[in-house]
């Protein structure tokens, strides 16, 4: 049984994580909002509101205040199921070789099957004993521990067990696609996280009430091991969340402030380059389009150049030296036997990654230069 002062504690932790939440949910409700967004995002973010809305209504002053029926959802585990349907969506979005069809049809069994749960859970809460719902959270927590009441014993059980199988596929998934990507840092962090909380739902949520709370009888440490993992678990999904967007935000700031000066030299000489950027478009999305838009450009203005698509002199093996020759060439200097197979990606390199290295090289030497030089080779007009 959880005493007074046990139970204070684990509201204190509550209420730290409900606070600790409000700017990561601020940020993804946000970024919903202003960008267009994928299934995992937009299930991440549901995930996240609807789990900040349940810790809130098991917090004592919220939970005096909910009309029975809420009482009865938040505490037959309708939540719980609800929140992994999200995990679920969410999982089904980051999994590889998934076609559009296959999302549509494995989510249509996945909101089936949290039907199903949800019809069981329904009926289970609906032939318990009521009074244990009207009580306060604390009284109620003890009650489900304990498993007294047969009606909240099966409701629980059945949403933990469907939550602990979901978190299995996260697991499984997040293993699978750890990596030293963003994506693979912050699924790496949300596989851990599960992997802490499966071992708690599987020991409080089903081992615990089957076992009518003599798992913590005479156990003074049985409330901690909730109370302990809950920091651990919330650090891991905040930054898990946070990591991968934040991350690609960054490294997409850095290389559109790397590929700028090019891609504005080029879009000059070229006015139809690109098309106007959309303001609701991502940094992502931008560098992205702007190494395009570049790639481009190069090819415009080696037919402007009547440049030669190959000669007989050798292309530098070295990416760096072949990079400064193309910077080079760009602003109209002299690069002996320079062709067009020198625009070309190096076998090692991606197309998007030579573009950055050109772009890279571009910089560093209108930086170095004491008179930048445009295309044309004399100086710039672009830069003051």
């Amino acid at each position: 049984m959880i005493t007074h002062a046990e139970w204070q504690s684990m509201q204190t932790v509550r209420v730290a994580v409900l606070v600790c939440f409000v700017p990561v949910l601020l940020y993804r409700i946000w970024r919903l909002w202003r960008y267009p967004s994928l299934l995992p995002g937009k299930a991440v973010t549901g995930f996240g509101v609807l789990l900040w809305l349940w810790l809130l209504a098991f917090t004592d002053s919220v939970w005096s205040v909910l009309p029975t029926w809420l009482r009865a959802v938040s505490a037959g585990g309708w939540a719980a199921v609800t929140l992994a349907a999200c995990l679920q969506a969410f999982v089904l979005g980051i999994s590889d070789h998934t076609t559009p069809a296959r999302v549509r049809r494995h989510l249509w069994i996945t909101f089936t099957t949290a039907g199903c749960v949800l019809v069981v859970v329904a009926t289970a809460t609906l032939v318990s004993d009521t009074s244990a719902v009207l009580q306060d959270p604390y009284v109620f927590t003890n009650s489900l521990m304990e498993g007294r009441d047969p009606g909240l014993l099966v409701s629980s059980v059945t949403s933990t067990a469907y939550v602990a199988l979901i978190l299995v596929q996260l697991i499984w998934t997040g293993a699978r696609n750890v990596s030293r990507t963003p994506v693979g840092i912050g699924l790496g962090l949300l596989a851990a996280a599960s992997a802490v909380e499966l071992v708690v739902l599987v020991s409080g949520g089903i081992w615990a009430p089957l076992a009518h709370g003599e798992v913590w009888e005479g156990r003074r440490f049985g409330p901690w091991f909730f109370i302990v993992p809950a920091f651990g678990v919330t650090a891991l999904v905040m930054v898990g969340f946070l990591y991968p967007p934040v991350s690609l935000h960054l490294q997409a700031r850095r290389a559109v402030h790397a590929l700028t000066p090019l891609h504005d030299a080029l879009a000059a000489q070229f006015p139809g380059l690109g098309p106007p950027v959309d303001p609701a478009t991502r940094l992502p999305d931008l560098a992205f389009e702007w190494a395009t838009h570049i790639q481009d450009g190069l090819t415009l203005l080696a037919q402007a150049r009547g440049v030669p698509l190959s000669t007989y002199a050798p292309i530098p093996a070295d990416a760096a030296a072949r990079s400064a020759s193309v910077a080079n060439w760009i602003t109209d200097q002299v690069v002996p036997g320079f062709s067009c197979e020198w625009l070309q990606a190096p076998a090692s390199t991606s197309d998007e990654m030579w573009v950055h290295e050109i772009a890279k090289a571009y910089r560093e030497r209108q930086e170095d230069a004491e008179v930048p030089a445009s295309l044309s080779g004399m100086p710039s007009t672009l830069r003051r």
